[in-house]
Formats: structure tokens, C-alpha cells, sequence
């Protein structure tokens, strides 16, 4: 997975002057879209999101929990998308949300038509050529994580909507075209991954390995070994396979193990490092903020 972006909070409410403390809204529009900006400043549940069209939501501050009718429920956090097709309800809990620490999200409504026609143009003058082979919305993979393509193709359509420009209409439509197309290759992505990891039966070993040594020294020779490979066929097929090295996926298990410590208040990050098999606290931010967009302190203090 490429590292986590988080698109930036917006300051547009005065907290004293809200008319609602639940889901107070901004809206934006745009001739085939709308931008809302949502700001929760109270504890609630409940709470149903759902529009006409197609629906993009991304998270900028704070947390919710989300569920389809269903489905068990899901943290959404900064970094963080969701896509909704028209029809499509989501039940939304704010279990932290309070007057110094608002939850805001980015919400864009498209029009359906628009959406198809744009998705129409796509296939037609720039076929996809790498499975699915089509540029096509993955609804059974609503919630995905921004990489920086996809949130940079955010960022700007949410500029363009908030801008006092009479071009602004015509800026959107090619920026939405932009952003459908960076949804679905970060779905796909993702996808990828996942069908690979399963499929390659030849790193299992090597894997496992990983997951059972985390916190130790590991290198590519014991890994290319596990896998009953040479070195060097072993660090090539690995790499074409996950789109990242062995180590570089050491690394990334290392940091997940490391936020799974974090949720503890009592454990300080210094000592998150170490337990999650860093040796340098230093190296560690470092690492942390190069993948997750924010320094361990930021992460933790969003999450408690």
C-alpha cells in the first residue's frame, strides 16, 4: 500500500455561532456536484448519510464509526475515503466528537449521469490495460485508504469548489474525470495486492516468518531461505509481487504493530518503538511520519 494522506482540515465555523452541533454543514456548488463540509461538535449516534448520486467522503479530523445495514461497523479516520452509490444509506456514530475536538469530513455529491458519462469517455479514449481492463467503481470496496495521488485529486476539486471563479465549472469536470479515475486505480490497487498475497503461494513461508519474528532482527537472506529461494530470485519475485521489498514490508508490519500499541494511553511511543521492533526512536518518527503522514505524537493524540 502506498503511505497514508490525510487532506487537511478546513477552518470555516465559528464554534460559538453553529446552527447545529451535529453535522453542521457548508455547502459548495458546482454544476455537476456539491461539496459539503461537515463539522460534528457533540457526542451522537445514529446518524444516516445518504444523498442522490454518487457519493465521496473523506475524513479530515477527528473519528466516526460507520456501518451498512448489515455490516459490522468501521473506524473511519483522517486519511481515510468512502464512496456510496446512489440509494445507498450509512448509519454514522461520533462517539468523541465535543466543542474542542470536531470531527470534520469532505463530502462530494456527483451526479449519476455525469459519473456514467465520464467513466463512458474513459473507456472509450483511454481503455484500461491491466485487469479488470475497465475503468469501473468497485462498490464491494467502499472504504479505502487515500494514497497521494488520490488525496492530492481531492484536494484540488475541494479548492476548485471553494474558489470565486467564473471557470470554476469547467475546472471541476476535468478534475472530476481526475478523481474518478484515481478512486478506481487506488481501488484496484489495493485489490492487486491482496489477490497477489493470496494467489503466491511461495511466500507464505517467508510471511509467516515475518509475523512470528516481527519485533527481531530479519533479513533477506533468512526470508529468501523461508521461501526455499535464492536471494537474489527471491527479493525480485517478492518486489514484482507486492510492489515493495521485503524489508520495506517489514517496515510496514512493524508500524501497524506499532499503532496497535499505541491505543494503550499508559505505553509512551518511545517505548512503542521498541516493542514494535525499532531500534532508534528517531528512525522510527521518521518512518512513521513517511508512511503515515503524521508523527506518532499527532496519531495518538487523533486516536485517544
Amino acid at each position: 500500500m502506498d503511505h497514508i494522506c490525510r487532506l487537511a482540515p478546513i477552518n470555516l465555523s465559528d464554534s460559538t455561532a453553529l446552527d447545529t452541533l451535529v453535522e453542521h454543514r457548508r455547502v459548495f456548488n458546482l454544476k455537476h456536484c456539491e461539496l459539503n463540509i461537515y463539522e460534528t461538535y457533540h457526542q451522537c449516534s445514529d446518524v444516516i448519510l445518504s444523498y442522490d448520486g454518487l457519493v465521496i467522503s473523506s475524513m479530515m479530523r477527528g473519528r466516526k464509526v460507520m456501518s451498512l445495514d448489515g455490516d459490522d461497523g468501521f473506524v473511519f479516520l483522517p486519511g481515510e475515503s468512502v464512496i456510496l452509490p446512489q440509494g445507498i444509506s450509512m448509519k454514522v456514530d461520533f462517539p468523541d466528537a465535543d466543542l474542542k475536538h470536531p470531527v470534520q469530513c469532505a463530502t462530494l455529491a456527483l451526479d449519476w449521469d455525469m459519473v456514467n458519462k465520464n467513466l463512458a469517455f474513459l473507456n472509450e479514449h483511454y481503455p484500461n490495460t491491466a485487469p479488470p481492463f475497465e475503468w469501473k467503481l468497485n462498490f464491494a470496496r467502499y472504504h479505502f485508504f487515500n494514497n497521494r495521488e488520490l488525496a492530492s485529486s481531492l484536494n484540488k476539486l475541494i479548492s476548485i469548489s471553494m474558489e470565486e471563479n467564473t471557470a470554476k465549472d469547467a475546472l471541476a469536470d476535468l478534475s472530476l474525470k481526475f478523481l474518478l479515475l484515481r478512486i478506481i486505480q487506488t481501488q484496484n490497487m489495493e485489490t492487486i495486492h491482496e489477490g497477489r498475497a493470496k494467489q503466491d503461494h511461495r511466500f507464505m513461508p517467508a510471511i509467516q516468518y515475518i509475523h512470528d519474528h516481527l519485533t527481531e532482527k530479519i533479513s533477506v537472506d533468512t526470508l529468501a531461505r523461508e521461501a526455499c529461494m535464492s536471494k537474489p530470485s527471491f527479493f525480485q519475485a517478492f518486489k514484482e509481487t507486492f510492489l515493495m521489498s521485503p524489508l520495506d514490508y517489514v517496515i510496514r508490519q512493524r508500524i501497524e504493530l506499532a499503532k496497535k500499541i499505541m491505543a494503550d494511553p499508559t505505553i509512551t511511543t518511545t517505548e512503542a518503538c521498541y516493542q514494535s521492533g525499532f531500534n532508534n526512536p528517531n528512525y522510527f518518527i521518521k518512518l512513521f511520519k513517511r508512511l503515515e503522514g503524521i508523527t506518532p505524537k499527532i496519531y495518538r493524540e487523533a486516536r485517544l
